[in-house]
């Protein structure tokens, strides 16, 4: 007999982390973008400084992003930690610390 696999463990993700990161690397976007448009004057952009002003927008916002996640993992790691330091006192009957 086989056996159904496993239910998935995914998770849709956090409204609170998931917009204001969007939000941002749009921003990173929009920094990357300007200044490839501040760098040519109207109508007379050559074919490199539209692929080098997308890259830097791309770039912008892959950057963003990485930093994003690096936050969240950095304060989920955070509370994780506090919260066994928590319960590491709760344990030994300590007062909490300010």
């Amino acid at each position: 007999m086989t056996q159904s696999p496993p239910p998935s463990t995914r998770r849709l993700p956090n409204p609170w982390v998931a917009v204001p990161s969007l939000v941002a690397a749009a921003v990173g976007w929009f920094v990357g973008s300007s200044v490839a448009r501040v760098s040519c004057r109207p109508a007379s952009c050559t074919g490199d400084e539209i692929l080098w002003g997308s890259m830097g927008a791309l770039f912008g916002f892959v950057g963003v992003l990485i930093v994003s996640v690096l936050v969240v993992r950095s304060l989920a790691e955070w509370a994780a930690l506090s919260a066994q330091e928590k319960q590491a006192r709760a344990d030994k009957k300590e007062p909490p610390t300010c």
